[in-house]
């Protein structure tokens, strides 16, 4: 499949994903897509459902679990880098 495609933005600036891709996504009239925009005008709009909240959550379980905190890591990462500045000079 090709991966690269040009579409207008038409009134109210709507969009028509080309056929191609909506069959190789499965994608359906009133399917939710999920937009991101990258920033310096890259835009990826994905059919699944962005898994980056659910991610970040999950971790935090496990650090939670783990004893691990955020100022535990953050002091960590300090220490290595305080670490790595030293065997740099």
């Amino acid at each position: 499949m090709n991966n690269t495609f040009q579409v207008q933005v038409v009134r109210r600036g709507i969009i028509t994903l080309p056929k191609e891709v909506r069959e190789h996504n499965n994608i359906e009239e009133g399917d939710m897509l999920t937009l991101i925009d990258l920033g310096d005008g890259v835009v990826v709009l994905s059919p699944r459902r962005s898994r980056v909240d659910e991610v970040a959550n999950k971790l935090a379980r496990e650090w939670q679990d783990s004893g691990e905190s955020l100022e535990s890591m953050l002091t960590t990462l300090r220490e290595v880098r305080a670490e790595y500045d030293t065997k740099k000079s």
